[in-house]
């Protein structure tokens, strides 16, 4: 666990300076609303995970070392096979929620990752789509009078 602590940290490290630096300033557009920037919020979580990602990554860096393990971490064809079908979803998820819409590709995303996760129990897999989507639309549309894509 050790190993994979240190990979996933150096990756989600480097997930959040992107975030940081490129994506949220591509996606937010400039101004004040109530006193804050649109870019706070998204740049403080990301931050966040950021520094996660960093104390993980330290944290199985020293493991290793403690141990004196530190040969490659070995990933077999089925783990790479699940990791390009999980980021193929997730990449479709997100362009068909920019054009479709959150409403109509939010619970299909959701409903796609648990299946592929291992759901059948088709009534689990509905209210896991159909309610954390509609909690966001009814928190979005009619708390903050904001509109979702």
């Amino acid at each position: 666990m050790n190993r994979f602590d240190l990979v996933a940290g150096m990756v989600l490290a480097l997930f959040g300076l992107a975030m940081i630096f490129f994506i949220i300033p591509m996606e937010t557009e400039e101004g004040t609303y109530y006193g804050l920037s649109p870019t706070f919020f998204p740049t403080l979580l990301a931050a966040g995970i950021t520094f996660c990602a960093i104390g993980m990554a330290a944290q199985g860096w020293l493991r290793l070392r403690q141990a004196n393990d530190l040969r490659a971490m070995p990933v077999t064809r089925w783990n790479l096979a699940m990791f390009l079908i999980a980021a193929a979803l997730l990449i479709v998820g997100v362009v068909a929620i920019e054009y479709v819409g959150l409403v109509i590709a939010g619970p299909a995303l959701i409903a796609a990752f648990s299946i592929f996760l291992g759901e059948r129990n088709a009534l689990r897999i509905g209210v896991a789509a159909t309610l954390p989507v509609a909690v966001i639309y009814m928190m979005a549309t009619h708390v903050l009078r904001t509109p979702l894509p």
